[in-house]
């Protein structure tokens, strides 16, 4: 009687141990799920940009920096033609400037919404030639609001062919 007992209760151990187990593996998959739900729901309304000019220029033409150069360009957010960004659907953003300085020039941008400043870059012109000025802004959009990067005050900014000087953007939440 006594190794039925000790048999049944060895038994039953090894039941619970095994539920656990698939109780684990059902979490797991049940995370997964999910996971490949909120990819898949990512994908489909992506939204996002990188931009950046491919020549140097030691002097400055027009308030609006213009990137013609597209990186890459999900949703189709950003005009090249007029260097604005316009928000196809609410929701928070992330933007980010990089400019360098045109060898001992200094330059300050600014991000722009709607016609606001937001933040300014500064790349400090001085002898050690092509100085780096960055910002970011978390801004929060309307449908059809726009983000763009004016010059505020300096000239020039330093490039390659691979884009140095450059603006992104991208859909938070």
């Amino acid at each position: 009687m006594n190794s039925t007992i000790m048999s049944i209760k060895a038994d039953v151990e090894q039941s619970q141990k095994s539920q656990l187990k698939l109780s684990a593996a059902v979490s797991s998959l049940e995370v997964f799920r999910m996971n490949m739900s909120l990819l898949n729901n990512c994908g489909a309304k992506s939204i996002g940009f990188t931009v950046g000019v491919t020549s140097s220029s030691s002097t400055w033409s027009g308030d609006i920096l213009v990137f013609p150069h597209l990186v890459t360009n999900h949703g189709n957010g950003y005009n090249p033609s007029t260097g604005k960004f316009t928000a196809p659907k609410d929701g928070t953003y992330v933007f980010f400037v990089a400019v360098n300085s045109y060898g001992s020039q200094t330059v300050y941008l600014n991000i722009v919404h709607n016609g606001l400043n937001v933040v300014q870059s500064m790349a400090y012109g001085s002898s050690a030639s092509h100085q780096t000025g960055t910002n970011m802004a978390l801004i929060h959009l309307d449908k059809g609001d726009s983000v763009w990067i004016s010059h505020s005050s300096g000239t020039g900014y330093y490039t390659t062919s691979v884009p140095i000087t450059t603006f992104s953007g991208f859909l938070l939440a």
